[in-house]
């Protein structure tokens, strides 16, 4: 009789512990590699969106587009767009354990990046052209080149990343490894004193929502800005080097401008004091619908005859809303 309630309070005290061992199984969450903002995605393009979900046991997904729910419940989701638009994606999973869910945007945007022009190691720059200007998509790039002045202004396309030689002959190079993104190929940018080519416009006469642009320094005006020249001098306290977005409508009325300084020595703190080095990304939509972007270089560095700092800048991801 002792061993027969031995046995039974063994077999409790066995049964018991497995109870306060046993693990509930966590509710999911999801994962997506989104960049801020949402996916951009070009008119006639397809992708695929596939989240990843932690403790994906036993799930049911739901799928809703801009506040619809779709007649699908698979985890990937197959996106295509034909025209621009803003679409808001939002994906739920449910399992016994509990529920999560993510936003995702998809922007359907025309992305300018010169990736389609032909440059390689035997040529590494374009700046000029029969027309006088490069079409990209639909983004005018006015070029003004005459060779037997050797003058040029507006708009070239480069390869080209040498980030140590401060001569104008190295007036194509970024300064950094890569175009935007790590991308290859890149826009540079030379002020016309005459501003003729300082516009870039849209093919189709329209108004047209610009949502950002990147912009960078070139090598040359860099290591200008940095160590000065025969008719430059080194930056110092209180000197800087601005960019200017001008926006115009197609009846070419003003709608705004947004200012970037690719180098500022203004702060007292010499730590702060930076000479842009890397792509960053302007939003522009505050321009409103527009037709045209003027470019505006400027420098505190200024002569009698202009300013002494090189007038250049790089430019690359052209993104336009609509």
């Amino acid at each position: 009789m002792r061993n027969t309630a031995y046995i039974i309070l063994f077999l409790f005290v066995s049964l018991l512990s497995c109870n306060n061992n046993t693990k509930e199984m966590e509710p999911p969450e999801i994962f997506l590699d989104m960049p801020d903002g949402g996916y951009e995605v070009e008119p006639d393009s397809t992708f695929i969106i596939s989240p990843k979900i932690t403790y994906d046991y036993d799930s049911e997904y739901t799928w809703k587009l801009n506040g619809e729910t779709l007649d699908y419940n698979e985890r990937e989701l197959e996106y295509h767009s034909t025209v621009f638009k803003s679409d808001t994606f939002q994906f739920i999973v449910h399992t016994p354990a509990g529920a999560d869910s993510m936003i995702i945007p998809v922007h359907t945007i025309v992305w300018v990046d010169f990736e389609e022009f032909n440059l390689d190691k035997y040529k590494t720059h374009i700046n000029s052209s029969e027309t006088g200007y490069f079409n990209s998509k639909g983004v005018i790039l006015p070029v003004v080149n005459i060779p037997a002045q050797s003058y040029w202004s507006g708009f070239g396309i480069s390869i080209e990343t040498n980030t140590i030689d401060q001569t104008v002959d190295n007036q194509f190079s970024v300064y950094s490894s890569s175009g935007a993104d790590k991308s290859k190929h890149f826009g540079v940018f030379l002020t016309d004193n005459q501003g003729a080519s300082n516009r870039m416009s849209f093919s189709d006469g329209e108004n047209h929502t610009l949502k950002s642009i990147a912009v960078n320094n070139s090598t040359y005006t860099a290591l200008t800005i940095k160590r000065g020249d025969e008719d430059s001098r080194a930056f110092d306290f209180g000197d800087w080097y601005l960019l200017t977005i001008k926006g115009y409508d197609k009846d070419n009325v003003f709608t705004g401008e947004i200012k970037c300084y690719l180098a500022d020595y203004r702060f007292e703190n010499s730590n702060k004091r930076y000479v842009m080095s890397f792509w960053r990304n302007i939003n522009l939509q505050e321009l409103g619908k527009i037709n045209s972007v003027e470019f505006v270089l400027s420098s505190s560095d200024e002569g009698y005859s202009g300013y002494n700092t090189p007038l250049y800048f790089c430019i690359d991801n052209i993104k336009i809303l609509d």
